[in-house]
């Protein structure tokens, strides 16, 4: 007897079915935590057989690097870059960069609830998100230190990673909780006076150091 051979999947089928298995992820997180995403889980929620996630990804392990690479969980280097454009100053493109940083978290609710709950939750997924952020944010950094002279004692990395955990937590925070230590954090007026502090906190980590026994006049 002759049987027909099995199908295989379109191009634009598969296309659809990992796009629809990436998106099940993001849902679950915002919805139930990280501790709820897995396999089954994944595949109810994309209306998928769990086979085509082994199929498509390898595995769990797989289906998590995946997401984090194509999901839109962080930004990318090239748009960070041209929030700088032709700053004149690198404090001047560090305070576009932290501003286009804040906007493009603010546009990422999934993400937001990773920084929340990455803490207490160690999970797989969380460290292979946790990767592409750091792959990222160093080599931003290493494109911003390549275009502008960084000034003598001034630590670029310490002073972006304090400023940029600073913004996180707050835009986490200010999903559900609108103030911190007396400050409103919820409107852009809030994050307007923020920006101000940061701003200033940026001048004062890259002014030039004085010499030592130069007094003020």
């Amino acid at each position: 007897m002759v049987t027909k051979a099995a199908r295989k999947p379109k191009p634009r089928d598969r296309e659809k079915t990992e796009r629809a298995i990436l998106d099940a992820v993001g849902r679950i997180i915002l919805r139930d935590g990280l501790g709820a995403v897995g396999v089954n889980a994944v595949a109810r929620e994309a209306g998928a057989d769990k086979v085509l996630i082994y199929r498509y990804f390898g595995d769990l392990d797989g289906l998590y690097r995946a997401y984090a690479e194509a999901g839109d969980f962080w930004w990318s280097v090239e748009d960070m870059l041209a929030a700088a454009g032709d700053a004149p100053t690198l404090g001047a493109a560090l305070k576009a960069g932290l501003r286009r940083h804040a906007a493009e978290m603010r546009k990422r609710p999934v993400t937001l609830a990773v920084i929340a709950a990455e803490p207490a939750n160690r999970t797989a997924l969380v460290v292979a998100l946790e990767e592409v952020r750091e792959r990222r944010s160093l080599a931003l950094m290493q494109a911003i230190a390549a275009r502008y002279d960084v000034p003598e004692g001034a630590d670029l990395a310490a002073l972006t990673a304090l400023l940029a955990a600073a913004i996180d937590y707050l835009l986490a925070r200010a999903r559900t909780i609108r103030v911190y230590g007396g400050v409103e954090i919820k409107t852009e007026q809030n994050w307007e006076r923020l920006f101000a502090t940061i701003d200033a906190m940026i001048d004062g980590a890259l002014a030039p150091a004085r010499p030592k026994g130069r007094k003020r006049t």
